[in-house]
């Protein structure tokens, strides 16, 4: 009975044996399934083979660690058969963010008081110039050059009510030099002709050329195009007609049949080609100066704010600004129409001073004692007659008699005194007049011709008779001989 209790036994044994090998098989077999990267051992790890704790000493069966890798794992949800992208939803791209405006796109969505050629040829050839490198460093030194009369010419197009892009349009005349001379004789910042003056409130005299006068220039050059807008009723004919003539635009306008638009006109070439052209490239100057921040442009704030000064005696502007602390360019700059250094004779000039220098400039002129012109007294003397006096000077007769009340040109008399104002040197001249020392002087030689004078010498030369005298080692009072070789200033 016990033999066959042991044999019962020994069967069960087996039994349960077979089951637990079966069961291994099975999970091996799983894992496998799952995942080749994970192997399951087919019987007990020997010392070589049992797995290592993190702390780097194998791992002892029946750990925590050996129990979490043979306990078996589920099997995963069954993959899908569509593929990802089909499974996703089509994103909403009105969302996304959109794409920044190039810089021509924001140029052609401001506001311009004349409208911009976009596509024009010409007028884009010319933008691209003006947006190279050398194209803006000219934009940049030609505004500031117009920094000192930027804020006059402002507020005159505003008080005019006229398109602000005109603003620019000494840009392409002169660069804004009111000393600028064209080959034609067109001058000052807005370029007039003598002849196209008249109307405008402007003269021309021995004293001035007040076509170089800023602020009357100004005034003039808006009340032209103005005048010409008026007539043809388009912007751009009327700044064609400014650089052409208004006559040439008319003519242009009656050959198409009363139609007034620019372009039409330039593409039909009924203007001349220079004069057409001229609108295209204003135009070009206009749209990246109007709006100079768009392009990185970082323009020259207006320099000086100006005040008008009516005068009641003439005034040497050099001797003014040493006295009011002015630059003498700064009075240059702004009384640029002036032909010497010297205000006219007349009561009726307005002086242009900076306004910060105002108070100084009304102390100086209200003092009756301040002298305010350098004068030579001359003394007449035998045989002199007005014509001579005037010879030696280098003055007219009519300056002589201004600056000399009660003169009588035919009756001189010996011994009566003349004064001669020292002060009439050219606005324009070289270093020499700015009184410079003869050793600082760049100098040629000059032939001495009939009538030619030490002070009618100085005048052309932009220097002093004194300078011209010790230049030359000679007496101021020498008088000059035909065919003598003097050295003279080299004019800059």
């Amino acid at each position: 009975m016990t033999k066959l209790r042991h044999t019962v036994l020994s069967l069960l044994l087996c039994a349960a044996l077979s089951l637990v090998s079966a069961k291994e098989v099975e999970t091996a077999t799983t894992l496998s399934a799952v995942s080749p990267e994970i192997s399951v051992p087919s019987g007990p790890p020997s010392s070589a083979q049992s797995p290592v704790s993190p702390g780097g000493s194998p791992t002892e069966p029946g750990t925590s660690e050996n129990q979490a890798i043979e306990a078996p794992l589920e099997a995963p949800e069954e993959l899908p058969d569509t593929a990802l992208e089909e499974n996703l939803q089509t994103p909403d791209l009105s969302q996304l963010p959109p794409e920044a405006p190039s810089i021509e796109e924001k140029a052609k969505n401001l506001h311009y008081d004349i409208p911009m050629p976009w596509g024009h040829e010409l007028f884009e050839k010319y933008r691209q110039y003006y947006l190279s490198d050398g194209g803006r460093k000219i934009l940049l030194a030609t505004m500031q050059r117009a920094a000192p009369f930027m804020d006059y010419i402002q507020s005159k197009v505003t008080e005019y009510g006229v398109p602000q892009e005109l603003a620019y349009l000494p840009v392409i005349e002169s660069s804004f030099s009111p000393f600028a001379v064209s080959r034609s004789g067109a001058t000052g910042i807005w370029q007039f002709m003598r002849n196209s003056i008249g109307g405008y409130g402007m003269s021309i005299t021995e004293w001035v050329d007040e076509r170089r006068d800023f602020m009357k220039s100004t005034d003039a050059a808006l009340k032209k195009l103005i005048d010409n807008y008026n007539d043809v009723k388009d912007w751009p004919l009327a700044i064609a007609a400014y650089n052409a003539g208004l006559g040439a635009v008319r003519r242009a306008v009656d050959a198409m049949g009363g139609d007034a638009d620019f372009w039409k006109i330039y593409e039909k070439g009924l203007v001349s080609r220079q004069a057409m052209d001229y609108v295209p490239k204003f135009l070009a100057v206009a749209s990246i100066l109007r709006y100079p921040e768009l392009y990185g442009l970082e323009l020259p704030s207006s320099s000086i704010k100006w005040e008008t000064i009516p005068l009641d005696r003439q005034v040497d502007i050099k001797l003014l600004a040493a006295k009011a602390e002015i630059p003498i360019d700064t009075l240059k700059l702004g009384n640029a129409e002036l032909h010497y250094t010297i205000t006219p004779p007349e009561n009726t000039h307005v002086l242009k001073i900076p306004a910060d220098k105002s108070e100084q400039v009304k102390a100086i002129l209200s003092d009756p004692n301040a002298p305010l012109v350098r004068y030579e007294i001359y003394k007449v003397k035998e045989g002199d007659t007005l014509t001579a006096v005037s010879k030696r000077y280098g003055i007219s007769i009519s300056m002589i008699a201004k600056v000399n009340p009660g003169l009588n040109p035919d009756r001189l008399k010996i011994g009566q005194k003349l004064m001669i104002p020292l002060s009439l040197q050219p606005l324009q001249g070289s270093r020499a007049s700015d009184g410079g020392g003869p050793s600082s002087i760049q100098t040629s030689t000059y032939t001495v011709q009939k009538g030619d004078t030490l002070y009618g010498l100085a005048r052309r030369y932009g220097t002093t008779a004194k300078t011209l005298a010790n230049l030359n080692g000679i007496d101021l009072n020498s008088t000059l001989r035909i065919g003598q070789k003097l050295k003279v200033p080299t004019v800059p």
